[in-house]
């Protein structure tokens, strides 16, 4: 039987609120001085310095500039550590400046700031982080982990939920490790490992049934193509009406001096096909004149769809698979069209 949090975190009024409760379930449970212990052990790992075994974390910790910082640890009133929590959101305008600079105000010996992502991301947030500071903080090395100029014994790290989980398994004292069993079935599920594999044909023209599961692997596709380019995450919008709507997110790259936009989201298949998720260039979008015949010219060309002048390819869901493995399917999928539709110009 799927654990209570598991089960509560496939709905949407529990994951809207996903990074904060895992950021606070894990404050919860390195209130264990053992699970604290071996958090700190394995946060000096990442950041090459030594981090107190026996601070005190606290999630959502105010700053003397108004922001909260997602998880802090402390010895006393004074922060040694703070992090910066993600599932699937870009950072905020300003987080990491922020936290560096109260780190500074109040830590003499600099402290340590964390970005705590899904393994997944690794590389996208590798290259965030020195581009999301301001100039205030210029980044020493290649990282991570990463110095401050102005503050050397301030590191700057990234570690992965997935270590975390894997670190805090070690700790088998109960209550710890039943609060621990359900903090993991929660943050497997709300990270993305609850969307169902799709185990036949029939089962995919039937998708309307598990629309829900169709638009997840939406979302988290299109999030990863514009994170992974640095651009922005549009809003999942719907066009039309039932039986002829299209549920989609537009993703803008830069061709030239333009910026073309692709969406990919639900529909019903055109006939022939029967993936219900569809990639669209827009006849109005920007450069769609070189973009077509790019594509029409290209390998992709027999799977081109034609309507309404628009163009749309069908990206194929893979059966029998988790949620990880439809995500880099269809991620693929979607990396080899836009390989083609956004090559340099002449």
């Amino acid at each position: 039987m799927k654990r209570l949090l598991g089960h509560l975190a496939q709905f949407g009024s529990f994951s809207n609120q996903g990074e904060v409760l895992c950021t606070q379930s894990l404050a919860y449970l390195l209130q264990n001085p053992e699970a604290s212990s071996v958090f700190s052990k394995y946060l000096s790992e990442r950041v090459g310095s030594p981090i107190a075994p026996d601070l005190t974390w606290k999630a959502e910790a105010y700053q003397e500039d108004g922001r909260k910082c997602d998880l802090e640890g402390s010895a006393g009133k004074t922060p040694r550590v703070k992090i910066e929590a993600k599932l699937l959101a870009p950072f905020g305008q300003g987080q990491l400046d922020s936290y560096l600079g109260d780190l500074q105000r109040r830590c003499e010996s600099g402290g340590s700031l964390f970005v705590l992502v899904p393994s997944r991301r690794a590389d996208e947030i590798s290259r965030a982080v020195p581009n999301t500071l301001s100039n205030t903080f210029k980044l020493i090395g290649d990282g991570p982990p990463w110095s401050v100029n102005s503050s050397p014994s301030c590191g700057i790290g990234v570690i992965f939920w997935e270590d975390v989980l894997a670190r805090l398994s070690d700790v088998k004292s109960e209550p710890f490790s039943s609060d621990f069993a359900q903090f993991q079935a929660m943050y497997r599920v709300l990270k993305g490992y609850h969307i169902e594999p799709v185990m036949s044909d029939a089962a995919l023209l039937a998708w309307r049934e598990d629309a829900a599961n169709h638009e997840k692997l939406v979302d988290y596709v299109t999030r990863r193509l514009a994170q992974d380019e640095g651009e922005k995450v549009l809003p999942m919008e719907t066009e039309g009406q039932p039986p002829n709507d299209y549920k989609r997110r537009y993703v803008c790259l830069p061709l030239g001096s333009d910026h073309p936009c692709f969406s990919i989201g639900t529909r019903d298949p055109f006939n022939g096909h029967k993936t219900p998720i569809w990639m669209r260039f827009n006849r109005t979008t920007p450069r769609f004149s070189t973009i077509e015949p790019r594509l029409l010219a290209s390998t992709l060309s027999d799977r081109v769809v034609k309507s309404d002048g628009h163009i749309w390819i069908p990206l194929d869901v893979h059966q029998n698979v988790d949620g990880d493995h439809q995500v880099d399917f269809l991620l693929q999928q979607a990396k080899d069209i836009i390989k083609v539709a956004y090559q340099p110009l002449p």
